[in-house]
């Protein structure tokens, strides 16, 4: 008997939906976002006017149809195009899928994120009195009033959290438990009362250890706060070796012991950052702060491609500067989002040399 042939696997049309699918996300893969999203844009159009019959006798296509909007949506999102992002959202808003009260948030952060503070704060607000009893509502109003400074606002609604996890009882779950507690340590940071703020992180940690990760935000307040004792002791919480030795020097340095500060950037200068998921930051201002930013350079020129955290870009900013490149320290800083024009960049760059003149020998 002949041996049986494989059967050859087929392939999708270039023009069909799934052609289209997998091109768009090819495309996105290989960072042609824009013509990923025409793509994107045009396959959502052609299965959005699907009818409901066919959807029914294709249930294939309405997954790919809502595949298709979950991911026009979250790399609109991805780029800051908010405005298009509310779009697409409101078309899925439209069908009334079973999670809209959560979408109905999520419009709102866009809102906010569009500059629409006022607005999608409202909404937060009308959605969080509407259902009381849920304390994700109030999580997220909470949140979003914080990051837009409305300090007196973000503690009322993480009041309405915790009053809602206390008539929910135990229906509450770890998780959304520590996200209120790490979300009330950061408002209580910011409003001053360090040591409320810290009780509200070990809760957070006690709900989920996952949030362990974050006792950087601990240490580097009570390092700024001149608690340095206090510091010490979370820092030996600290499990990343990059951010643990880092802040030790950082310590070290404030209380004028200078030559051991030194030593503790050289052990985490000596430590390879690839190895590390994260704390990348903390390397790097190390090496930085050695004096010499060649190293620094050599690795952010490979890894900017994949982390461009704001930090990183500003310490690429500052490696450029002590290279003697202003003009390549200021394109660094200018990719951050958070800094808009060159005269900030510029006051941004001459406040960091000043301050660590003292580490910067190209520019004491």
């Amino acid at each position: 008997m002949s041996a049986q042939m494989p059967a050859r696997q087929r392939q999708p049309l270039g023009d069909s939906y799934e052609g289209l699918y997998n091109r768009a996300r090819s495309l996105y893969m290989a960072g042609d976002v824009e013509e990923a999203l025409k793509l994107y844009r045009r396959l959502a159009d052609r299965l959005g006017r699907l009818t409901d019959r066919v959807l029914r006798l294709r249930p294939e296509l309405e997954e790919l149809r809502d595949a298709v909007q979950n991911e026009l949506l979250s790399v609109l999102y991805q780029i800051g195009r908010y405005a298009e992002a509310i779009e697409v959202l409101d078309a899925i808003i439209e069908r009334e899928p079973k999670d809209i009260e959560t979408l109905r948030r999520d419009r709102a952060v866009l809102s906010i994120m569009k500059g629409e503070v006022d607005a999608g704060l409202a909404d937060l607000q009308a959605l969080a009195e509407a259902a009381p009893e849920d304390p994700m509502n109030w999580l997220v109003l909470g949140t979003e009033a914080r990051i837009a400074g409305r300090l007196a606002e973000s503690r009322t609604a993480f009041d309405g959290a915790q009053e809602a996890v206390a008539a929910a009882g135990a229906e509450v779950n770890d998780e959304t438990l520590a996200q209120i507690e790490y979300q009330r340590f950061l408002l209580l940071k910011e409003l001053g009362r360090l040591d409320d703020a810290i009780d509200a992180w070990e809760s957070a940690v006690q709900h989920d250890s996952d949030f362990a990760t974050t006792v950087r935000d601990v240490y580097t307040e009570l390092t700024e706060a001149g608690r340095y004792s206090d510091a010490l002791e979370y820092v030996a919480r600290e499990e990343n070796e990059l951010q643990e030795g880092f802040q030790r020097g950082i310590i070290a340095s404030a209380t004028g012991r200078q030559i051991d500060a030194r030593d503790a950037w050289r052990e985490v200068a000596a430590l390879d950052p690839d190895e590390f998921n994260y704390g990348h930051d903390a390397w790097v201002e190390a090496v930085l702060r050695l004096g010499d930013p060649t190293p620094a350079l050599e690795w952010l020129s490979g890894a900017l491609s994949d982390r461009p955290t704001p930090r990183l870009l500003f310490l690429a900013g500052v490696a450029w500067a002590m290279q003697g490149d202003r003009e390549l320290a200021l394109q660094a800083l200018l990719l951050d989002p958070m800094i808009n024009d060159i005269d900030t960049a510029r006051a941004i760059l001459a406040d960091f040399l000043s301050t660590f003149a003292g580490y910067l020998p190209q520019f004491a």
